[in-house]
């Protein structure tokens, strides 16, 4: 990205650049559009990353980058190691790892294979700065303190003024020009990271493996700061997901496929994942201009949208809408429907759907298949009375100063808080204390405001006013609400609490308009679950993280980053958060507690202080969590169904015959062939041979790297895809169609 603002801003040294490349004077390599952070970019944005930072130094620079070069991210997924090995790159430096201020566990290795979760490995180095200077003390001094003293005679040493932007200065020069071969000190020798590598590798690579993520033992509080960015980053990150599905299938109807514009706002999106924007460790002015450029993509990403579904909701039936559903399974749910359709609902095909007059306007319980679409008209079917169901509808009342909201599935009792002091699934009690129960402390930590959440924060709760009221929204039908409202602290809090027909989860759509300063806001839900580890989902598939606080291992990760769940599970029952844009989660025991609000003063003062809209969930379930649905779930809360007028025959353009088989991505391949690009993944670490069946005139299909490259035949039996997973594998799959 900055070669490319060079570029357009000051072409003739973009050109200088350009042939100081050529000279080998200047090292162009790093593998992605940013140095981003990788542990809240969603799993296709990190894909984006390579896919495009390998293209452009390709193109821009003909070099095929095989080494990426994070220095200052903060932590590092597990997932990455399989992401760069399936898009060519061998090797990763960074060096954050060994900030070990706050008495972490000192990370073991310098040069070692790092081994991702599902078992794909790269060559790794970590030096210790990236910003060495080269007097006799400094190279000798890093020498000595190296924490890998065994398996290793060589260190990588990046050296220059770095952190301001500055390269190497003539004293750098002349210090490692004496130093090259000085008694008593180490040899040095001038090189770039690729030939380190190579070096190493001819002397037998690594013998050290490190397994797992890489876990950064500070700047917990990056997972909250600054929320604003994150909330559009998760929205953005879907909608563009939301937009290529449809596009794709609407190019098929004659639709222009918008690859620009979708382009445009993928890299718009990669741009502010930047270590120092996503993770909130900016200014001010960083998020101001981070939210304008936020709003573009979702203004782009949203007409590309309304395009696609126009296309595809081709026929003109007066009144009619047709319903999409982008994810890989049939889904049911609670949609609104527009003024036309207060007398009643049906599908084209005359079978009646269940609606309900509100004061918000006419609610439906729909049935949409899998990556599908379904049409809908006005009508009143004598058979479908207002609120009506062939599931049971939600009831809602008041009993001795609780609410109860019960649809046939869940039941759930609310206190005068809006606090959950029951939920019960069948005939199990899930609620092992009082759940959605809101904790705020005094968060002031030691060194880097915006970056770290503290251990001790703990230890500094902030008594909260018993001050809430609690009215009924909605009383039953299709949906049954309570509207909560309370003050926290000098903080306005108000929440609707939903449950929808046929639902099993409980929904806190959340406002506050947050005017705290070093404050932390916490949700808690203590539940009837004993196990020593949580699931926190991470891109492609989850990590297991300890709930207790051992040995230094466990107490170090006493704030971890999750996607769109934390579940805790034993073999026979589970209980899991969904959100839809918060990433910092704590466990402790048998209690998930999602962070959800920082107030750091320091770089930008007050930040966060604003209006905060967000969601979360809670659901439960009987049975392992492979028998589980919460990946779905978590989708579920965070893509919700599309609508368009116009109307157009059922269709399910994809589906797959397993739960724990996720298609994630469906684009068309980025060399303009036409042909479709799939994403798939295995999502509860299960080796699974799963049928993908493909709903567009597929002639053959190919297995391929995340380069888009084909590197073998994939089985296809008539219209499905066969394909074998192991645990956490993605696969990348290039579909060729019968052309028009």
């Amino acid at each position: 990205a900055s070669y490319e603002m060079c570029r357009k801003y000051y072409p003739e040294l973009f050109e200088r650049v350009k042939e100081a490349v050529k000279k080998g004077r200047w090292l162009a390599d790093g593998a992605m559009w940013v140095e981003p952070d990788t542990n809240m970019a969603g799993g296709e944005a990190l894909v984006r990353q390579v896919l495009y930072g390998k293209r452009y130094f390709k193109e821009e620079f003909g070099v095929d980058s095989e080494l990426l070069w994070l220095p200052d991210t903060f932590g590092y997924s597990a997932v990455l190691p399989q992401i760069l090995k399936k898009s060519g790159v061998k090797y990763l430096v960074t060096q954050k790892i060994f900030w070990s201020y706050n008495e972490g566990e000192q990370f073991p290795y310098h040069y070692f294979t790092w081994k991702g979760m599902d078992g794909s490995s790269i060559t790794s180095f970590l030096p210790t700065s990236y910003t060495y200077d080269t007097t006799p003390e400094t190279v000798q001094t890093v020498w000595k303190n190296r924490v890998q003293k065994r398996d290793l005679d060589a260190f990588l040493f990046p050296f220059g003024y770095g952190d301001g932007g500055g390269g190497p200065s003539r004293d750098h020069i002349e210090y490692l020009e004496r130093e090259k071969d000085l008694e008593g000190m180490p040899k040095v020798k001038m090189a770039g990271p690729m030939e380190f590598f190579h070096d190493m590798e001819a002397k037998g690579g690594p013998t050290q493996e490190y397994c797992g993520e890489l876990y950064f033992s500070a700047h917990r509080g990056v997972y909250t700061s600054q929320a604003a960015v994150k909330y559009y980053n998760r929205k953005n990150e879907l909608l563009l997901r939301e937009a290529e599905l449809w596009c794709s299938l609407a190019r098929e109807a004659g639709m222009q496929y918008p690859k620009e514009e979708l382009e445009e706002a993928w890299k718009n999106v990669l741009l502010h994942q930047f270590h120092d924007i996503l993770p909130g460790s900016s200014i001010a002015r960083v998020y101001e201009d981070a939210v304008r450029e936020h709003k573009k993509v979702q203004a782009a990403g949203t007409e590309c949208l309304k395009n696609a579904m126009d296309v595809l909701a081709f026929g003109k039936e007066e009144k009619a809408v047709t319903v999409f559903q982008s994810l890989s399974w049939d889904r049911t749910g609670v949609i609104r429907l527009p003024e036309d359709f207060e007398d009643g609902a049906s599908y084209e095909n005359g079978e009646p759907i269940c609606t309900q007059k509100t004061e918000e306007g006419v609610l439906a319980l729909v049935n949409v298949p899998s990556c599908g679409m379904v049409s809908i008209v006005p009508s009143k079917p004598e058979t479908a009375k207002d609120g009506a169901s062939t599931a049971a509808p939600v009831s809602v009342r008041e009993e001795d100063g609780t609410w109860i909201l019960d649809n046939g599935i869940v039941r759930a009792v609310i206190n005068s808080m809006g606090e959950v002091v029951s939920f019960r699934k069948g005939d199990r009690e899930f609620a092992s204390g009082i759940m959605n129960h809101l904790a705020l402390y005094k968060d002031i930590p030691r060194r880097y405001d915006a970056w770290d959440v503290d251990s001790n924060y703990r230890e500094f709760p902030v008594e909260l006013e018993q001050n809430a009221r609690v009215e009924v929204v909605k009383d039953g039908g299709l949906r049954a609400e309570l509207n909560v409202t309370r003050t926290i602290s000098q903080s306005s809090f108000s929440q609707i609490i939903r449950l929808d027909a046929a639902s099993d989860t409980l929904v806190f759509d959340t406002t506050v308009d947050w005017k705290e300063l070093h404050r932390l806001l916490k949700v808690e839900f203590p539940v009837d679950v004993e196990t020593l580890e949580g699931i926190n989902e991470i891109q492609f598939g989850y990590m297991k993280r300890p709930v207790h606080r051992s040995r230094q291992y466990d107490k170090d990760r006493y704030e971890v980053c999750n996607h769109r769940y934390t579940a805790l599970a034993d073999e026979s029952h589970g209980a899991a958060m969904l959100n839809d844009c918060k990433y910092g989660v704590s466990m402790d025991k048998n209690a998930i507690q999602l962070t959800l609000l920082r107030a750091s003063a320091s770089p930008e003062m007050r930040a966060d202080n604003r209006v905060h809209h967000f969601v979360y969930g809670f659901m439960a379930w009987e049975g392992s969590f492979l028998e589980s649905p919460v990946v779905q779930r978590g989708y579920e809360l965070n893509v919700p169904m599309q609508m368009a007028e116009g109307a157009c025959e059922t269709r399910s353009a994809f589906g797959i015959d397993r739960d724990n088989v996720i298609l994630d991505t469906v684009k068309l391949a980025e060399d303009g062939s036409g042909d479709f690009i799939l994403r798939l993944y295995e999502s509860k670490r299960a080796d699974t041979t799963a049928r993908v069946r493909l709903g567009i005139p597929a002639v053959s299909a190919a297995l391929c790297s995340m380069m888009e490259e084909e590197e073998e035949t994939a089985v296809m039996e008539g219209n499905e895809l066969v394909l074998h997973f192991k645990p956490f594998e993605i696969k990348t799959v290039r579909v060729k169609i019968e052309r028009k």
